[in-house]
């Protein structure tokens, strides 16, 4: 039969656990990481939510000061648009900035803008679409855009 705790054998043994321990924490760290990074890599690691900031007011110096911010409604009638965003020359043409609530038919937002001349465009579904209840104009590239004016 082995002597396994006789003399001498102690201190092997306990080098063992020991080095047994410093192996496995960093290799449980790393298989951690390593998980981490391939459930990135296919597309199965959940998303993380961070804060964001909305950058759509103008702040070119023609304009006034942002004291002098009006919030302004923007509306739609739209029944069977699953999606409807604002674009327009306030958010640099930008989709994905400026999604309108839904509210029975209509599509709704409000925009603090500060005063002067704004153009703008609906995308309905991807599609872009003149506001109805606005006055339309030709801009710069040839295509029909929606002006408001914010007193």
């Amino acid at each position: 039969m082995i002597d396994f705790f006789g003399k001498g054998k102690w201190a092997f043994w306990l080098s063992v656990c020991v080095l047994a321990a410093l192996v496995s924490v960093p290799s449980a760290l790393l298989w951690r990481s390593t998980r981490s990074y391939i459930q990135f890599f296919m597309g199965t690691a959940p998303g993380v939510i961070r804060p964001t900031r909305s950058d759509f007011i103008d702040r070119h110096p023609k304009h006034a000061p942002e004291k002098n911010l009006e919030f302004v409604e923007f509306s739609l009638k739209a029944g069977k648009a699953k999606a409807v965003e604002l674009v327009g020359d306030f958010n640099s043409w930008k989709p994905g900035v400026l999604p309108l609530s839904r509210d029975g038919k209509n599509w709704r937002i409000m925009v603090p803008l500060p005063p002067g001349r704004y153009r703008y465009l609906f995308r309905v579904d991807g599609q872009t679409r003149l506001d109805p209840q606005a006055r339309s104009e030709n801009d710069r590239d040839g295509r029909k855009v929606s002006v408001r004016r914010v007193p």
